[in-house]
């Protein structure tokens, strides 16, 4: 599968004071992108409520390499970059890039997909998980391990 991708057009709503595109416009730009593409995955609204299935982010790591104006068109894509074998923990690279081809940011994502009744997590369904594996991978790919969801040393800290 060659590598996913969405176009955009950042709009008015989308600014901060600075006048471009803020923070959290890049994130709601990288959200839609997943989403659309966890439909092409066959991972769609209708069957993650039919299997009482929902995606949650371990973590969003945003890098910023040049300012989104109002008015520029854009596009965001999506490659895997890693995934264990179980299929429970995913990671995605997704960059932004102007119609020039200048990289404008780069998103670093971990998920993982959760039985929203036992609220456990559990492997992605077998059909989306071998789509999932034929899609376009970053140059880092690697299977991951549950150790690599806690690679940056952050654990919860209880305050009882």
């Amino acid at each position: 599968m060659k590598k996913f991708e969405k176009k955009f057009v950042a709009s008015w709503t989308d600014l901060d004071p600075n006048w471009h595109v803020a923070n959290h416009a890049y994130i709601k730009y990288a959200a839609d992108t997943r989403v659309a593409f966890f439909s092409v995955i066959k991972l769609d609204k209708e069957e993650f409520e039919n299997l009482n299935l929902g995606p949650v982010l371990f973590y969003e790591h945003m890098y910023y390499y040049k300012e989104i104006l109002m008015g520029v068109e854009f596009k965001v894509n999506v490659e895997v970059n890693g995934y264990s074998d179980d299929g429970k923990f995913f990671s995605l690279f997704q960059n932004f890039y102007d119609t020039k081809g200048n990289h404008l940011a780069h998103l670093d994502l971990a998920f993982g997909v959760m039985d929203t009744k036992t609220r456990k997590l559990i492997s992605m369904p077998t059909a989306s998980f071998e789509i999932l594996k034929s899609a376009a991978k970053s140059r880092s790919f690697k299977i991951l391990t549950k150790e690599d969801m806690r690679k940056h040393g952050k654990f919860p800290e209880n305050n009882i």
